[in-house]
This record gives C-alpha cells, structure tokens and sequence, in this order.
C-alpha cells in the first residue's frame, strides 16, 4: 500500500478529493440530534373506564388486556396501572424486537378482546423519544386576546407551522373555543306548562260540571224526598251511592285519557321524527357509500400490494433496472450502444448466458426496490375511513390517486367534513336511532294499551250514567207519591250527600295526577333535545338524477346557518298550544371557555404551540424550518410575537457547537505538540493534514451506516482527534528518521511506512477491539454507547488507511530535502529520565508498591463515588410543574397562576416565563388542577440553571400549592431514564403491600438527603358510595341496575348534542339542565318514580327516596393500583436533595431496609435510577472485561508470548488508577460517559506498552543485555510515547476546560482519559520496565532457528 501509493501520487490525489468531495456533502446532509437514535422497546395500551373504581378498573380491565396482550411474541415484561377511570398496561420488549410488527400484532390482540360495556376502545401508542416536544412556542398579538387571538393562531400561525416539512403535529393549549349553550329555564317551561294546565282544566270542568248538576239533583230530590213515601228511601240511596261511585270513576276516567292521550302523542312524535330521520339515511344509502369507501381504501392498498398496482411498478422499475445492467455491461465490454426500452431484449439475446444473470439481478433489484416504494405508498394510502380522518395526509393522498385515474369528481365529494359526518352517522347516529325506536315502541305500546283501558271505562261509565239517571227520575217520582217513608228518605239523602263529598276529593286527586302529567318534562330531556336538534340539523347528498347525460346532485335538507334558526327549532305543535319552539323552553346563547383556560407569557395572554416532529425528520431540520418561518410570520407583522419557550433544536445546535469547537481546538494543540518536538513544519503540515482527511473519511462512514451527528458520536470525533494523529505520527517519525540518514525521500517513505505498518495496525487493532464488547450489551446503555464505539472505531480506521497511502505520498514530495535539528531540552529530559530508570530498576518495591497502594486506594474511593447515569447538563430551558388545591376555585387557581408568572419574572436571569393551564388536557387526567410554567433564562445564566432552580423552589414554598416541581433543564436526561429513588415492594395482597410501604416510607424518611417521599397513595378520591338493599329496592320495584342508571342520567348535566356553522366557525351545541341538579346534601332525598301492580290487579304509581332501600357513605379510594407481570407492587418514591447522590444514598438505604422484618411471600427491590445505573455498570464492566481479554489474545498473537503481554496489560489498572485520582481531583461523578472513558483507556494504554516491551524484546535479541535494553528502550521511544499521549490529552483538554453548554455531557470523559494516559504514560516508563526485568530472569533472548527458510519447502532427499 505504501510503495503503490508513493509510484502513483494522483491516485491519492483523486481519492483525497474524493473524500474531501464526500465528507463535506455527508456533513451538510448528516441528521442532528441530541442524542442516537434509541430503540426504546416500550409500548402502551392506554383504556378508559368512565366512573369505575381502581379495583374494578383491575378485575374487569387490566386483567383482560394483561393476558390478552401478554402473550405477544417478544414480550419481556407486563407492567399495568389500575386507577379510577383509566387502565394503563406498560408492555416492554427485548431489545431487537421490530416495534412496527409489534404494533400490529398487540393492536390485533387488543381488538379480540371481550371488555365490559361502558368500557372505551383502548389506545395502543409506542413510546419514543419523538414524543417529546421538538419546540414550543408562545404567541401573543397586539390588540388580541380570548378568542380573538384564538382565531389569529387558528387561521394563521397553526397552517403555517403544519405545512413545515418534517412536523407531525402542532397542538395548541389556551385556545379559547366558543359553543352554543341550550340551558333549559324552568321559567319559560313553566309557563307553557301552564298553558297545558289551562286546556286540561277546561277539559276537567266537563266533568266538574257533571258533578255539580248531581249535586243539583241530588237537592232536588231532597225536596221531592220530603213529599215521598218511606217506601222508595232505600232505592234512592243506592241510586245516589251508585251516582257517586260513577261520578268518581268518571272523573278519574277524564282526567287519565287526557294525560295518556298527551303522552302517546308525544312519543310518537318523537318516533316519526327518528323514522325520518333514519329514512333519510336510508333512503341516501349512506351506509352504504360509507362501505364502498372503506372498500375503495382497501381496494387501493390491494392494487398496491398485490394486485395490478404492484405489477405495474414491478414492470417500470424492472425495465429500467434491466436497461441500466444492460448498459453497465455494454460499456465494460467497450461496446459504444445506448441501450433502450426497444433494443434492450435483443443486446441480451446476443450476451448468451450472462443475459439470464443479468435478468436474475435485474428482477431481485426490481423486487426490493418495487416492495420500497409499495410501502411507502402504502403509508399515504388509509386503510379506513377512521384512518383517513385521524391522518388528513393520507386522504389527501387518497384524493390526488383518485384524480389521477379519473375520478376528479368522486374525489371532489371525499372531503374530510363529508367523510367526517358520514362517519359520525354509520358508527354512532344510526345505532343511537335505533335504540331509542326501539325504547319507543315498547312506550307507545303501553301508553296506547293504558289509554284504551281508560277508554273502555269512560265508556262503561256512561252507560251506567244512563242508568242511574233514569232510576233517580223513577225513585223521585215513586217518593213524592209515598209521603209516609219520608223520614227514612232524609236519611238516606245524608248518606248521598257524604258519598258525593267522597266524589269530589277523588275528583281533585285526579285533577292533579292529570295536571302533573299534562306538562313537557318528558319531552325536555337531554336526550330528546339532542336527537331534535341533531336530526333538524342534517344535510346531505341523497344521490344523483341523470337527464340528458347530465348528473345532478340531490342533496337533503340544510344545516343551521346562525343562532336565530337553531332557537326557532320547532319541538312540537300542541292542540291549543300552537308550535312550542326551543327558544321557547331554553336560553340559547354563545359561550366561550376564557374563564377555564389560562395561557399567558410575561403577564400577556398568549396561545402556548407544542410542535412535534415526525419519527423520519431530524430535531434540528424542524427546528430551524420552523423558526425560520416564526420569523417570517414576525416580520410581515409587526404586532405579532412568537417566543420560544421549548426548542430542542437550540439545545442541539449548542451542544454540537461546543463538540465541533473542542474539537477543532484539540486538533490545533495536538499539532502544536508536534511542531514543538519535531521542530519542523513539514512533517507537522503532513500529520495536520491527516486530521481533517481522517475526520471526514470517518464521517462518510457514519452517513453510509445512518449514524447522525449527535453529541455522542461527536464526542466519539473528539477523542479520536487525539488518537487518530497516533498512526500519522509513527510514520512521519519513521520516515523522517530514515530521511535524516540519507535515503532518498521516496525510498524513505516506502521504508518508513512498510517497517511500522505491523505494529500500528496491530495498535489500531487492540483500540478497535475494546468496543467490540458493545455487542453483549443491551438496553440504553448499548443505544446510547453504540455510536461512539462506531465513530471511534471508523476514525482510527480511516487514521490507519490515512497513514499508509497519503502519509507516505505526501512525504516523498515534502521531504525531499534533509533537516536535522538538535532537541536541546529533550535531550536533558532524556538524561534525566535514564538516571531515574536505574534507580527504579535497583528499588523495583518502591515504584511497584507505590503503583499498588495509589490502585487500591482509588478502588476504595470508588465504591466511595457517587454514580449517576448521565451527568447534568447546564440549559437556558427551565420548567416548573405547579398543582393548585383542590379546595380553590377556578378564579383563585389562575391568580395563583399570576403569582408565580411574577414571582419568576423578576428573578434575576430570567428572560421570558409562559404558562399553561395543563389538567384535563389527556383523556387519564383527573381533576388535578395543574399548570406548566415554561422558564427561559439570559444565556449568560445558563450555567447557574441550578442556583436559579433552587431559588425559585424557595420562592414556591411561600405560596399556597398542593405539590410543585422545579425542572433545572428541559434537555435533563433524568426524564427518560428514571430519576430519583423508586423502591417497589412485591406481593400479592395490595391492603398488606400499603402497609409495608408506609414503613419503608418511614425507614426512607430517617435518611438525609431525600424528600418528596411518597407512595402514590396519599391522595386517593374522596368518593360517595351508593349501597343498595337489593331486598328493599325490589320491594319498591327497582333493580340495582335501574337505580344507577336513573342516578347516572340525573349526575349528567350537560351533553353535546350537534354542531352549527356561523359564518364559517364552527360552534358546538351543548344540552345544559341544571334544574334539579344533585349534590352530596340532596342525593338522599333523590325520588324514584315506580308502577307496580296492587292487590287487585291495577297499576299504582309510588314515590320513593334514595334513602328508603340505599345507604350512602363516604370514603377515600386507593390512587391506584399497580402490577408487573401479574403480581401486585407498591413503589415508595422520593426525590434527592441537591448535594446528594442517589447511588451512595441508596447504598445506606438497603443496609436499613435488610434489617426490615419482611413478611413472607413479599420482595422489595431498587429500582428507577439507581436500577439503570447498576444495570449500567455492569453492562461497562462487561465490556471492559471482555476489552482486556481481546487486548491480551492480540498481543499474545503479536508477541508470541504468554508473558509479555501479561506485563503490558498490568497498564491497564495504572490507567484506571490515574482517570480515578483526576475523578476525584475534579469532583466530577461517575457516569456512563466516564465509565466510556475508562474503556477507551483500557484499548489506548496498551499501545505505549506494547511498543516498549516490543522493543526491548528486539534489541535483547540482538545481543543487548536486559537491563541495558530496557533502560534504552526507554531512552529511545520516549518522544513517540510522549507525542501520542499528549495529542490525546491536549485534544481532550478543550473539552474538559470548556465553559459551553453542552460540555458537561463529555466532560467526565475527558477527565478520565487525559489523567489516566497521562498517569500511565508516566508510570510506563518505570513500572513497565520494573515488571520486564522481574518476569524475565534469563540473561538471554534467542530466536526460533529454522535453519535456511528457503529451502524449507526443498524435498527430502
């Protein structure tokens, strides 16, 4: 490689520009990002259950979901969350598993599942790192605010972020959103109630009347009675007993046809009013359309993936594959022919049998290249409406395909509103309709079969009338002829008197039982109201009409076009009424939600935007799309402001800033060292040179294997600098030794490069192989670590190629001419360094113990060390998390709000403050009454985020909170890979489990340095619970079931009925009925209204309260109850105070907690923080073992030796030595970052050893006594082991003295590689030296004598 390189100079040329050409086009097209790209194997499956209790939620919910979807292939671990309302499962994949098939496959199980009624579709969502904000930005506008500024934001600013390449979503909090209330006014429903009351009083006086005139006869035939006889007394009375009982029957009679009568004519009003309605879907053949549109998406995605769509892709892309390797070939035989779509089969007719390899490439080309485009049609194709609808894009697509073939108009009519209502009707309208018709009928039914009943009465009643009618005039004409049984007759007359008393009062129950039931109360519920208003409001396309080859489009009905036409909706018409109207029984009025919204920034209102990008789109790419359009947006309006309360893309740009400045740095001291030990500029210049070639060759590799420029890779590139100058640096020196005794520069060069091209691949090799390990790692410390072990690996590599083609060539061309320079100071170190040698050789105990006693005082101090998984990191981005009390008011919470926004606002370093009202914002989220408050600080305070932090908290305690957090950094990596102390106990009854958590809480609370102790229980819903006698309730004629049910629609007082258009916004229509609202003091006295048969058969209606067959109780309900995989667990968690390390405190912790007397059957384990950081020590000391395994199987293959490379190993521990003392000397924590300090040391260490004891195994060889040999040795490759180390050191040092923000993430491990090569370095020299002479006790060294090699393969003669 050296020799071809150095004859032909313009080959390197070429491929030097060629790798310039590449690095700078892969480093312009790299994505950015924080952090690699991490498989993050954790999946949810989110489902609400409305009014259930955890318990319940955990028998009916969790356990059904946990072994429906726990046997998934690749499941490793169950974890689920029961709380009031909502189920939680958590699944955790291995690590290779492919989420998107997982995706499917849990989704498919999920939907095989038998879940209870009231139970909503359960959401299965993957979790990722994209779910995190990529910004968030606060907008306000001069002279807007409430909805006026909503409206802004909606039409302006949202579209305009939306249509950025590579956003996913902008979702929008402190919007304020306007709705239509229908409240119903008991006033107003009086009122007309009492219109009903007048014609049913009017209708009562018939038979009022009827009474009255036999009162008047009943006076009459007193009179006649005192002229009769005794001998018609006892008739007369029966007729009057009998007059009286009819006058009862009959008014009772009247009074129950007209209430019966109002009643049928109500309910089939209702009925005609659903039939129409579902006549007209019907009759639209709405279903139907709905059908052949999901038939028509998946006829779409079937073309794509099987059918005549996927053929014909096949067909083009093979065409053009095959004419390209026709081509390919045509040109390689020389052959100057074009070969195109015509002559394409006849070239290959004329190739023979490599036309048919040609043909067997070109197809398996043809199938990958096919199947990727199918797929990523497939993404824009929906598979369903319901997925056209969550996915605009995707009907967007569908919409362009549909023009595409043809169907302009079809596509025209696919609009996400049509889409939109035909889906609302076919999955939710239609199904409501036909459950309420069939409510109705049975109601009709039995309403029409009462007033028939009542019907038949009056008409028997009547007929008896007649008879008593003529039996009276009979008896009044025989008294007045009998005047001698007059006294009886008086009698008698006393006791018609009293049963016609007995008459009234049943007259007036009844006139009341009708007036009670002669009113709109059954009409006015919500639910009537709702289906009104919702079939009133309906228009769509009912279908076409073709004339003269001309389609028309039929369309039904019209929808609401302003508030006056939805107040005017006509409820019913009523016989002497007239038309009863909804304005008539309701206040219909236009409402907005500013008073339960909070968004403001530094005092102004504001909308609060949340962008998230799309899982394919680079942090940084959206980032900087999006700004620069907030910045368009900004300049074409003055009054506009758009701040950035959140932007990774900043973070981003900060970190690789600081990365490619401490890199660029590290790469001018590390020539600087050279120029001040070879004191010449041309080998400096060609060293120089092999930074930026080797820099950019490794970062094409990385574009090639989708490596993105992250602060882990880039710190990778940073340690490399110093590294990768190693092989460079072995050349030059060689080659410039060989040039200084006289041989020609282009000899020299060969020479040079082929005596040294051994021992610096073996070198690059043992580097490389201590990241090899990475593979038997696994979870985050493999994502997070996998980039830097590859970009370490791809620089050295490239350092290596770098050394032996473009070195030499460009050393035979500035060389050419001799330069020997004297080294004056070196020359005095060097005889320093000799007479010190000797000394350590004559006392070997002193320099060894001395190494031992510092080695195990550094592995004391470690298990001294606090331990964290990434170390903090200083940010402009802070966020404060704030619940208000239960107790306060919606009014008093956003003045609390105020108080922190001012409170923030005027602490010193703080630029900009924004919140936002954050509670009921997700479909888990409770009552919790929380805000987020979003802190950006003046960029010369971002490293005193922390002080600022703790301030603020300060601040916060002064103020009246249920619970708040001060988040220091927004970019803090604590978030994902868990924080704090989380102790989970283990078992299986939860009542025990709460109970053992409450004495770990108390252990926990003995221990300084935590706070925030929890166990998550605390603060369980105060909750009412309705206990029904079953016995009790059935005496009364109610089931359990009825009684929740009637309690359930009496809690609910507001419904969502339709939605209006008013001059194109959109308003919801919202049902409100608070006339007989419950609370805790009146559920009690709540009344049920039952019918029930007597003991003669009849029907009675009775009232009954609550309290006659329930008891109600208060009580406190558990938060929520947890389990991982199938067993029950309770988690204590606490948070660690500043100037604490959770590691060293958690160590204290588990020597208390082994004491506890923990009942069998129970566990109680670490987990959160100090679980990842266990797990990641022991993954890093994983590879670490295996490094130094591979490091000596190497040098055992280099040295043939089992010794030798057991003396060069022993460095390794001196470096550990050293990158621990420089540990403690900085104060710096252990982290993963410096753990990969630690493995980086343990494969560069190893390369000063290997040269020494290489060297002195040489010379020994060559006759050199063996003291002699290790003392010139030393003398000799002092310079190269001190060149490489200290371009190492001092290109790490800019990371370690570095003030920018992102620094901290690499600091750690620079520390430890600079102090433990610098540590090693020196005490190679004098322990290494120690350990040769003490293993070797030969005084010779002599070489394998094969005899003459030549003739080794010579027959035997």
């Amino acid at each position: 490689m050296p020799k071809f390189s150095v004859k032909r100079p313009y080959v390197i040329l070429v491929a030097v520009v060629m790798v310039l050409v590449l690095g700078g086009v892969s480093f312009s097209k790299m994505t950015t990002d924080l952090l690699p790209n991490m498989n993050m194997p954790y999946m949810m499956v989110i489902t609400t259950y409305p009014g259930a209790s955890p318990e319940k939620v955990e028998t009916e919910l969790t356990d059904v979901i946990e072994n429906g979807v726990g046997t998934v292939n690749g499941v490793k671990e169950v974890t689920s969350t029961s709380s009031e309302n909502y189920s939680m499962v958590v699944l955790q994949f291995e690590d290779d598993t492919n989420m998107d098939s997982a995706m499917v496959k849990v989704t498919s199980a999920v939907n095989q599942l038998d879940l209870p009624d009231n139970v909503d579709n359960p959401m299965v969502m993957e979790l990722s790192a994209d779910m995190m904000s990529t910004m968030m930005v606060s907008v306000d506008y001069k002279g807007k605010k409430g909805y006026e500024l909503t409206q802004y934001v909606q039409d302006n600013i949202i579209p305009e972020l939306e249509r950025q390449d590579g956003v996913a979503s902008v979702q929008a909090s402190g919007l304020v959103e306007k709705s239509v209330e229908v409240k119903l006014n008991q006033d107003k429903i009086d009122d007309i109630n009492g219109k009903i009351l007048e014609k049913t009083d009017s209708t009562l006086k018939d038979a009022r009347k009827k009474i009255d005139d036999a009162q008047k006869k009943l006076d009459d035939g007193k009179k006649k009675l005192e002229e009769q006889k005794e001998s018609l007394s006892e008739q007369q009375t029966d007729k009057s007993n009998e007059l009286a009982k009819f006058s009862k029957m009959m008014d009772q009679a009247m009074a129950n046809k007209e209430a019966y009568s109002s009643q049928v004519t109500s309910l089939k009003a209702s009925q005609t009013a659903l039939n129409a309605e579902l006549a007209a879907y019907k009759k639209n053949k709405i279903e139907a359309s709905y059908d052949q549109i999901n038939a028509s998406f998946a006829a779409a995605r079937k073309s794509l993936e099987s059918g005549d769509g996927y053929k014909a892709i096949y067909d083009q892309v093979y065409q053009q594959v095959l004419i390209a390797a026709v081509q390919n070939a045509m040109d390689q035989s020389g052959t100057k022919t074009t070969v195109t779509a015509d002559n394409v089969n006849h070239l290959l007719s004329q190739m023979g049998n490599a036309a048919d390899e040609i043909k067997k490439a070109a197809a398996q080309t043809a199938e990958t290249t096919t199947k990727q485009q199918v797929e990523k049609q497939l993404e824009s194709i929906p598979e369903d409406a319901k997925a056209a609808l969550d996915h605009p894009d995707k009907l967007t697509a569908m919409q362009d395909m549909m023009k595409q073939q043809g169907q302009a108009d079809a596509a025209k009519n696919l609009t996400k509103k049509n889409l939109q209502t035909m889906y609302d009707i076919v999955n939710t309208r239609i199904p409501q309709i036909n459950t309420e018709l069939a409510n109705l009928k049975i109601k009709i039914k039995t309403a029409e079969a009462v007033l028939a009943q009542v019907e038949k009465s009056i008409k028997k009643a009547e007929g008896k009338y007649e008879q008593v009618e003529a039996g009276k005039i009979t008896a009044a004409a025989a008294f007045g002829a009998a005047n001698a049984q007059i006294a009886s007759a008086e009698s008698t007359l006393d006791n018609s008197s009293k049963e016609l008393e007995k008459a009234r009062k049943s007259y007036e129950k009844s006139r009341k039982e009708a007036l009670k039931k002669a009113n709109l109360d059954q009409l006015l519920t919500q639910d009537q109201l709702s289906n009104i208003l919702t079939a009133e409001n309906f228009s769509m396309p009912a279908g076409y009409i073709s004339e003269d080859g001309t389609q028309y489009l039929i369309k039904v009905g019209d929808e609401y076009n302003n508030i006056k036409e939805l107040k005017n909706t006509l409820l019913t018409n009523m016989k002497d009424i007239g038309d009863i109207r909804l304005c008539d029984v309701a206040d219909v009025t236009v409402i907005d939600n500013s008073e339960d919204n909070y968004a403001k920034v530094n005092g102004n209102d504001a909308v609060i935007l949340s962008i998230s990008k799309s899982s394919t789109a680079g942090t940084s790419d959206v980032s900087k799309r999006c700004g620069q359009k907030i910045k368009e947006l900004q300049k074409e309006d003055k009054n506009l402001r758009i701040v950035n309360l959140l932007d990774q893309g900043d973070y981003i740009k900060i970190i690789i800033k600081s990365v490619l400045s401490n890199l660029i740095f590290g790469a001018l001291l590390a020539v600087l060292v050279l120029m001040l030990f070879l004191k010449d500029v041309r080998p400096t210049v060609v060293v120089a040179f092999s930074i930026p070639l080797s820099v950019l060759f490794a970062i094409v590799l990385m574009y090639f294997t989708n490596i993105t420029m992250n602060i882990i890779s880039l710190s990778g590139l940073a340690l490399g600098v110093g590294m990768l100058v190693d092989n460079s640096i072995v050349v030059i020196e060689n080659i410039y030794r060989l040039r200084n005794k006289g041989v020609p520069a282009a000899r020299a060069a060969v020479m040079g490069a082929n005596q040294v091209a051994g021992a610096i691949f073996s070198s690059t090799l043992t580097t490389i192989c201590v990241f090899l390990p990475i593979i038997f790692t696994d979870g985050l410390t493999r994502s997070i670590m996998q980039d830097m072990c590859l970009t370490i690996a791809y620089s050295l590599s490239a350092s290596l190629v770098v050394a032996l083609t473009v070195v030499p060539s460009m050393s035979a061309t500035v060389l050419k001419k001799e330069n020997t320079k004297k080294h004056r100071f070196f020359d005095a170190v060097l005889n320093a360094y000799e007479k010190a040698a000797h000394f350590s050789l004559s006392h070997k105990a002193v320099v060894l113990v001395g190494s031992l006693i510092l080695l195990i005082f550094c592995v004391i101090q470690v298990f001294r060390m606090g331990i964290v998984m990434m170390p903090d990191m200083a940010s402009e981005q802070m966020s404060i998390s704030a619940t208000m009390p239960k107790e306060n008011s919606t009014k008093e919470d956003h003045e609390t709000a105020d108080q922190i926004l001012d409170l923030v606002s005027k602490t010193k370093g703080v630029d900009t403050v924004g919140g936002v009202m954050t509670s009921g914002t997700s479909m888990m989220s409770t009552d919790d009454k929380s805000y987020t408050f979003e802190v950006i600080l003046d960029k010369k305070y971002a490293r005193k985020n922390k002080q600022i932090a703790a301030e603020l908290e300060n601040k916060l305690k002064k103020l009246t909170l249920d619970d708040y957090t001060v988040s220091a950094s927004n970019m803090d990596m604590s978030s994902m890979l868990g924080s704090g102390l989380n102790i989970e106990i283990s078992g299986k009854d939860n009542d025990k489990l709460i109970k053992i958590s409450e004495d770990i809480m108390k252990i926990v609370g003995k221990q300084k340095g935590f706070k925030d102790i929890t166990n998550e229980q605390e603060e369980g819903d105060t909750e009412y619970v309705v206990t029904v006698d079953k016995d009790e309730a059935m005496k009364c004629g109610l089931t359990v079931a009825q009684v929740y049910q009637e309690l359930a629609s009496a809690l609910a007082t507001e419904k969502d009925s339709t939605k209006i258009t008013v001059e194109d916004q959109q308003y919801n229509v919202k049902i409100v009925d608070e006339r007989d609202e419950l609370d805790t003091k009146n559920l009690s006295d709540y009344e049920f209204e039952t019918t029930k048969m007597n003991d003669k058969g009849k029907e009675v209606t009775k009232t009954y309260k609550l309290s006659k067959f329930a008891e109600i109780t208060k009580g406190k309900s558990v938060e929520s109850l947890s389990r991982r995989n199938l067993v029950n667990y309770v988690s204590v968690k606490a948070d660690v105070e500043d100037g604490y390390n959770v590691a060293l405190l958690s160590r204290k912790l588990q020597k208390e907690i082994d004491k506890y007397d923990l009942p069998s059957g129970y566990t109680i384990d670490m987990g959160g923080e100090t679980e990842n950081t266990n797990e990641m020590v022991k993954n890093m000391l994983l590879m670490i073992t295996l490094a130094i395994v591979f490091i000596y199987l190497i040098m055992v293959a280099q040295f043939q030796s089992l010794l030798s490379p057991f003396i060069v190993i022993f460095t390794i521990p001196l470096a550990f030595t050293g990158g621990l003392i420089a540990l403690l000397i900085s104060g710096q924590e252990l982290s993963m970052m410096a753990l990969m300090g630690f493995l980086v040391l343990s494969g560069v260490v190893v390369n000063n050893g290997i040269v020494f004891v290489d060297y002195v195994n040489q010379l020994r060889l060559d006759g050199v006594e063996k003291r002699e040999a290790l003392i010139e040795t030393g003398v000799t490759r002092m310079r190269p082991i001190l060149m490489t180390a200290l371009t190492t050191i001092l290109a790490m040092s800019t990371m370690v003295f570095s003030h920018d923000t992102g620094s901290d993430m690499s600091r750690g491990m620079a520390i430890v590689t600079i102090g433990g090569l610098a540590y090693a370095t020196l005490m190679t020299l004098f322990v290494v030296p120690a350990l040769y002479d003490i293993f070797y006790r030969k005084k010779e060294m002599k070489r394998v004598d094969l005899g003459d090699e030549a003739t080794l393969r010579d027959r035997d003669e």
